[in-house]
């Protein structure tokens, strides 16, 4: 949650709340290893062993089981049909809101007659005042002398407070909720059917108070098609459940093609299989070294091993994939081995793994946390909807709803950080951006199913031989026509996809899955063309010559920028994803009127003398810019760098709305190194500092010229380089500031900034800070006044936000430095501090350095002359005072 939602959720809480309690199971692994079957199995059903079909993208099952809190025993249901815990829960509601209103009332009329008594007047001491009060409780309370209480009327007669609300609930929410919103929902209003289902359960509901967990199991396919689409789905809030058959080899190749980069398609083996969906789970954690989500290795096909060495062989078998598995941090989400028999109904192991995914469950962060009470009616609402059929429902209906209910969510900020709660645990799916907010799926499986069909439904061309072209072109270059999408989501075949075709086109334009590429008009304009292209499709490898270009008479290419993912490994979507948000900024480039778009590589035209291209391979990102050798290209520097910003910025907005805690650093590939291969790379940072930097990574090492490397692609240091010679170690040294007194060995002076310590340091705060993060950070410790970060957060960039930040804590003092620094531990950023500490000392070493060769200059620069033999003779004696050895001791 942002710093906003993060203040309304807490809010919602101090007026109630209760404690949740949710179980995801995900199910994944690679394709026909038995990952349907253990679902239906964790489900309850009877499963045919002789029928079995393989899942296509991902089949959800929500509220399929609960889980008693006390007991830990599964019970199975129907998909949604948790109906009774949540009337349950909006029974207690109901009753410590009746509770309340009792209170509140029994306070304001004791207030009423407090009020009455002060203005009784006395006479002959309080005996007056005894009658008057003991007449004013005989009016009210005819029967006894009992103190006085909320009650209503003496007439009326009122049930203890514990049986009250299941029948004074209709009166509270209201009768008329939704009536006439939207056809498609129950002819009942939504809010009344609610009451009449917690009336006809009242007695049952009462005496019921044993708590449960909320299940859900989310079964992903095994093939790799579907990968791009999985990505959206995988959460941290989850156990995952990798299923393994036991019956291949760890070193046996799957059949399946993967593509996971420019070098198109590959066969993986079971162990790189494995890893990747290890990877891809492992991308979702908080941190590298967190354990968080927890993974169970699940074996299947265990009948196919001999009984005699079944145990022995399993133990083997689990123990080479954790050896392969080494030293990467990926294993510490691995917590337990289990093998199951999917072809016996009763195998008492699949009772130990729902013992153990209970357990695991029970210590994530997310287990039993707190959640605003008031949001419990609109939840069952909702579910009532979604129960009814409908797959989307505009905002405004649920706003309708809420508003017929006296326990209702305030207003339309807390309703949103409710939906995000509901697409947080897996419920609906609510995407809380521009042009999606005003929509909300209550089904995630349909979601699932449109991207579903449009991947990989080419049955239909059989039978609509007109859209073959159109369906090849999709296939093989990844366009998406209109006239295709509509022969998929026909008006009678898949009248929800037909009739929401616009919304679902744009949330997947959103994520990024497809893409409407740019293009210039004759006249300059930027225009959209009218088809989509889906990166995720592509199969074709891309051309050596592509991602290794020759410089020759007409053109020449800069140095390759590589993104490097710190994880050593990126999930392909990642980089689709990343394509699709530079064909809305870019037009994409062409060749024979042919899209130069590949398996893992794309190629954009900046300008008319500028290409881009962009490729992916392992965990790196490259990008190269290729400029035509002519003279009206001197703004080379400026669009390079601009690329790189804009490409940088993207990727950490991909995965920040994935909710991926990868890491990014930036390093420029040695030019003699082969294009097509990991390797070659040096950071950044590294240059920054260095003005020639050693390449060992050829049959012979070579030295390279930083600035050559880094040229175009940081056009701010480019710049500082020319405006005179450099100094110190490197070469981001402000020359026109004055250098204060300052030495490292006083603790005093260890903490004073000097202003080429954060110049030195700007390139890679530049491109590595978060100053979104940063800022909510300054803001928290008050840093600055809300006039200066108002300022600093409506520069139009994030290098110009960054940019104003430096300048505002170096126009500052040393204690603004240190607090910035605390600030950026609280980011998570420790390496940016410890760098600039690093700084600090450099910068202290090279003043006292220049000090000392001031001094010795000055000596040398006195005048020499011959000294008579006796005054010789005492210059040869040892001086009695010593030079100062530090500035300090000069000033003194």
């Amino acid at each position: 949650m942002d710093t906003r939602s993060l203040q309304i959720y807490k809010k919602a809480l101090n007026e109630g709340k209760e404690k949740v309690h949710n179980i995801r199971v995900m199910v994944v692994g690679q394709y026909g290893v038995g990952k349907t079957t253990l679902t239906q199995r964790l489900l309850g059903k009877n499963v045919n062993i002789s029928e079995r079909h393989s899942t296509e993208g991902i089949d959800v099952h929500i509220e399929c089981s609960k889980v008693s809190l006390s007991t830990g025993e599964w019970t199975t249901q129907e998909n949604n049909a948790d109906q009774y815990s949540r009337l349950q829960r909006l029974v207690r509601l109901l009753n410590e809101h009746s509770h309340e209103q009792e209170s509140k009332q029994k306070q304001e009329r004791q207030s009423e007659i407090e009020d009455q008594f002060k203005s009784v007047e006395y006479d002959n001491g309080h005996t007056q005042n005894k009658q008057l009060v003991s007449k004013e409780r005989n009016d009210r309370h005819p029967q006894n002398d009992q103190p006085v209480s909320a009650e209503p009327s003496t007439n009326q007669k009122v049930k203890p407070p514990s049986s009250q609300p299941v029948e004074s609930a209709i009166v509270r929410l209201g009768p008329d909720a939704i009536s006439g919103i939207d056809s498609k929902i129950n002819e009942k209003d939504t809010v009344v059917e609610i009451l009449h289902l917690i009336n006809e359960n009242s007695g049952k509901l009462e005496k019921d108070t044993e708590e449960f967990a909320a299940l859900a199991l989310w079964d992903f396919a095994g093939q790799y098609v579907f990968y791009t689409t999985h990505q959206t789905f995988l959460t941290r809030r989850a156990i995952y459940l990798l299923v393994i058959d036991l019956s291949q080899q760890v070193t046996d190749f799957v059949d399946d093609e993967c593509f996971l980069d420019a070098k198109g398609k590959k066969l993986c083996k079971v162990h790189e299989l494995t890893e990747i969906w290890l990877n891809s789970i492992h991308s979702c954690a908080p941190s590298s070294d967190s354990g968080i989500p927890p993974v169970i290795l699940i074996g299947t096909h265990v009948d196919k091993i001999p009984e005699k060495i079944r145990q022995k062989f399993i133990d083997e078998y689990f123990m080479k994939i954790r050896q392969m598995l080494k030293n990467k941090p990926v294993v510490l989400h691995l917590m337990d081995n289990i093998a199951i028999d999917n072809n016996t109904q009763h195998d008492p192991r699949l009772d130990d793994l729902k013992r153990r995914i209970v357990e695991l469950a029970s210590q994530q962060p997310y287990w039993g946390e707190e959640k605003p009470a008031r949001w419990i009616p609109l939840e069952e609402a909702i579910m009532k909807i979604k129960a009814s059929g409908v797959k989307v429902a505009p905002i405004s209906l649920i706003e309708e709803i809420n508003r017929s209910s006296s326990i209702k969510i305030k207003d339309r900020g807390e309703l949103e950080v409710f939906l995000s709660f509901q697409h947080d645990i897996g419920t609906i799916l609510f995407f809380n951006a521009e042009g999606l907010r005003e929509k909300i799926m209550l089904d995630p499986q349909w979601m699932i199913d449109a991207l579903k069909s449009l991947i990989t439904d080419h049955r239909f061309i059989e039978k609509n031989p007109t859209v073959t072209n159109e369906w090849f072109a999709f296939n093989n270059k990844g366009r998406l026509t209109h006239k295709l999408i509509d022969a998929i989501w026909t008006k009678e075949k898949k009248p929800d996809f037909h009739d929401n075709k616009e919304y679902l086109l744009l949330v997947m334009e959103k994520l990024n899955i497809i893409a409407r590429p740019m293009s210039y008009t004759l006249d300059g304009k930027s225009v959209k063309e009218d088809y989509y292209l889906a990166p995720c499709i592509l199969r074709q490898e891309t051309p050596r010559e592509i991602i290794c270009p020759e410089s020759d008479t007409e053109k020449e290419s800069t140095s390759a920028l590589c993104f490097v993912c710190k994880e050593k490994f990126l999930p392909p979507p990642i980089f689709h994803r990343l394509v699709g948000a530079c064909l809305t900024h870019w037009p994409i480039a062409k060749q024979n009127n042919e899209n130069l778009i590949y398996c893992g590589c794309c190629l954009f035209d900046i300008d008319n003398y500028h290409r881009l291209s962009l490729h992916f391979l392992g965990h790196v990102v490259f990008a190269r810019v290729t400029k035509m050798r002519v003279a009206a290209i001197s703004k080379s520097s400026k669009l390079c760098s601009e690329a790189r910003k804009f490409i940088f910025q993207n990727l950490l907005k991909i995965v920040g709305h994935l909710g991926q805690g990868l890491e990014f650093e930036q390093h420029i590939q040695c030019p003699d190194y082969d294009a097509y291969s990991l390797g070659g790379m040096i950071a950044v940072s590294e240059l920054q500092k260095e003005k020639v930097v050693a390449c060992h990574e050829h049959v012979k090492s070579h030295t390279l010229e930083s600035q050559q490397l880094l040229k175009f692609w940081f056009e701010e240091m480019e710049q500082t380089a020319t405006e005179g010679k450099r100094r110190g170690k490197g070469f981001k040294v402000d020359e026109t500031r004055e250098m204060p007194e300052m030495v490292p060995t006083t603790s005093r002076n260890k903490e004073k900034l000097h202003p080429t310590v954060l110049d030195r340091c700007l390139l890679r705060l530049m491109t590595d800070l978060n100053v979104e993060v940063v800022m909510m950070h300054i803001q928290q410790k008050g840093l600055f006044d809300a006039v200066t970060i108002r300022n600093i957060n409506q520069q139009k960039t994030t290098t110009e936000q960054i940019s104003h930040l430096i300048d505002q804590i170096q126009q500052r003092d040393q204690e603004t430095y240190k607090r910035f620094k605390e600030c950026l531990i609280l980011a998570d950023r420790a390496d940016i501090k410890r760098m600039l500490e690093e700084e600090e000392e450099n910068v202290a070493v090279e003043i006292k350095e220049k000090r000392q060769e001031e001094i010795q200059q000055q000596n040398q620069q006195s005048p020499q002359c011959q000294l008579p033999p006796p005054l010789q003779q005492i210059k040869q004696q040892p001086p009695q005072y010593q030079l100062p050895s530090s500035p300090e001791t000069i000033e003194q």
